[in-house]
Parts: structure tokens; C-alpha cells; sequence
């Protein structure tokens, strides 16, 4: 196994460690840089394509993951073939910035922590949905959540579409309204059984019948509407005090 560039230079594994694994990719880290490996088993529409890596590098955005280059795994002789007549170039990895989650818990800090960010991630969305670019798998395991902000790390799943702005923006936004949803269902799944919040079944209720109602359309701002949800409280899991 060999992964190289489209410059042809191999990428050096040397002294990587192995960090987690999904459904599609291992991923190993050293010091600031992660691998993403993706299986051999795993789909095209499952990986992120060159023009679409390419499209993401460009948007520099302090909540949005910092991407390096894509790498294809060549055996000696592909990789001569390739410099002759280059061939379409199938991502098997690619290299990003490696961000380590520290121990802030998104729910107990002040609204304003979640309400700020969540402003800055909806003028990341605008500029995807600016440039055709449909988000997809937005979720809390998605993200690294530090001190300070929220990244967005895994874009596996976002692609180009031929969609009007207007389908683009609605599911933009849908999706990073989800990710609100989903930080509070991560939180629930993680703290099961605290005596001082309402019961699993009353939460779920709230997050799949009443969120999930409001209805989504270009000119939401989904940021006012997460702030209309936390006005009576100081802090997120207020929302759940019995």
C-alpha cells in the first residue's frame, strides 16, 4: 500500500497512530494532522471527490476543517501508467487538520456559547450553499467542540448540486438544524440517567415532535430560531430541568 498525490509524491506514514474508525475510513493521527483512510470496500458517493475536496479546501472558516491534499493508493505499476496518460483519480485518503476535543460540555455552558456559534456554522452553510455545495451526515459525531467553537470534521458526504439555490438553502439549513437537535440527543445518549433532567421519554418527545415542527424555508435564520427555543434559560440543558 502506497498513497500518492496528484504530484506523485507519497504520502509518509511514519510514526501515525491510530485514532478512530466508521463505517467508511480508518483514521490515524500524528502531532496536528490526521489520514483519512478510507476501505477499498467503500462507494464513490461515499468518499469525497477531487473536485469537491478541491471546492472545500478553498473555503477557509475557522468552524469548518482544515484540508491538506488527496492521496490514490498506486501499486508500481499504475503509478507508471498514470504518469504517462493520467486516469481518473480515485481518492483512497486524504490529510486534514487534527483537532482534539477538549472536555467542554456544550450543554452546561451559557446559550450564548451555543447561539454564537451557531451563527458563525450558519455563515459557513451560506457560503456552501452559495456555491452548489448540498451538506450531508451533519451530526454531533461530527464535530470537535473546544473551548470556543464548534468544527465541522467530516465532509465525506457533501457534494455538488445541480439544484436550485433555493432546494440547496432549505436543506442547508434543515441539516444544521439537525446538528442543533443532535447535540442534545448526543448529550442524552451520553448522561442516560441524570435524576435532575426529564425522563429519556419526555426528551424525546420534545426533540422529535416539537423541533422538528418548525417549518424550514430559504429565509429562515436558524439561528433565531435556536434562540426563540433557549429565551427562558441561561444554559442549553435548562431546557430539560424537571
Amino acid at each position: 500500500m502506497a498513497y500518492y498525490n496528484r504530484n506523485y509524491e507519497k504520502l509518509k506514514l511514519n510514526g501515525m497512530k491510530y485514532l478512530n474508525s466508521g463505517n467508511c475510513a480508518k483514521i490515524f493521527y500524528k502531532q496536528n494532522i490526521i489520514v483519512k483512510e478510507y476501505y477499498s470496500e467503500t462507494i464513490y458517493r461515499c468518499r469525497l471527490s477531487a473536485p469537491m475536496f478541491d471546492q472545500l479546501k478553498d473555503i477557509n472558516h475557522p468552524n469548518f476543517i482544515k484540508l491538506f491534499d488527496i492521496y490514490h493508493d498506486f501499486d508500481l505499476l499504475e503509478l507508471m501508467k498514470n504518469k504517462i496518460t493520467p486516469l481518473h483519480f480515485l481518492v483512497d485518503a486524504y490529510t486534514a487538520q487534527y483537532y482534539l476535543e477538549d472536555s467542554t460540555n456544550i450543554l452546561q455552558k451559557q446559550k450564548d456559547y451555543l447561539l454564537e456559534n451557531f451563527r458563525e456554522l450558519e455563515k459557513l452553510f451560506n457560503i456552501f450553499t452559495e456555491q452548489g455545495i448540498c451538506t450531508g451526515d451533519v451530526k454531533r459525531k461530527n464535530t470537535v467542540i473546544e473551548n470556543d467553537r464548534i468544527i465541522m470534521i467530516d465532509p465525506d458526504l457533501f457534494y455538488q448540486s445541480k439544484d436550485s439555490k433555493i432546494f440547496i438553502s432549505i436543506a442547508n439549513k434543515k441539516n444544521l438544524f439537525h446538528l442543533f437537535q443532535s447535540i442534545f440527543i448526543d448529550y442524552f445518549q451520553e448522561h442516560p440517567y441524570n435524576p435532575d433532567l426529564i425522563s429519556e421519554i419526555d426528551f424525546i418527545s420534545y426533540m422529535y415532535k416539537k423541533l422538528p415542527n418548525m417549518e424550514i424555508t430559504e429565509n429562515t435564520i436558524i439561528t433565531d430560531e435556536i434562540s426563540k427555543n433557549l429565551k427562558y434559560v441561561k444554559k442549553p440543558i435548562d431546557l430539560f430541568k424537571k
